[in-house]
């Protein structure tokens, strides 16, 4: 299972994406431009939250680099119940999960489901198809999945 995972990125969940940027960006993280669309509002279809059809929208950037090979992510979740939302309203901004590359992620989620773990996000931007794995209840972290297209 996850011989195939290459890690990918952080992503720190904000409840304001520009203040969050500012600081970063004194950090020496960053830059961050959006990642699709105007305004840094990502496209996405096939979307569910919690096992159901969803059409929740993020505020989604994320840092090209990094601090050295680690990329960097910032989510502010505006519309919809998801679990980003959800993990900012009971725990507060902070890292919510951890990104890795599948060859296949329809395998690595079949894997993952046979240990009993559900999904708990997923969709598809015109770049990538990717899933959240409720794995947070050991560490407060989920983890996600990504697969390009």
């Amino acid at each position: 299972m996850h011989k195939n995972w290459k890690f990918h990125h952080v992503s720190v969940v904000v409840r304001d994406m520009d203040r969050a940027m500012e600081f970063y960006k004194s950090l020496g993280v960053g830059p961050f431009p959006p990642l699709i669309g105007p305004g840094g509002k990502v496209t996405l279809v096939n979307k569910t939250a919690k096992g159901k059809a969803s059409d929740y929208q993020i505020d989604l950037r994320h840092a090209e680099g990094g601090i050295g090979d680690l990329a960097f992510e910032v989510i502010q979740p505006l519309e919809g119940d998801t679990p980003v939302k959800e993990f900012l309203e009971k725990k507060g901004e902070g890292i919510q999960h951890i990104g890795f590359y599948v060859d296949d992620l329809d395998k690595e989620a079949a894997l993952l489901a046979e240990k009993g773990f559900k999904i708990s996000q997923s969709g598809e931007s015109p770049a990538v198809k990717w899933a959240y794995f409720d794995t947070d209840k050991v560490g407060g972290v989920s983890i996600e999945l990504m697969q390009k297209k």
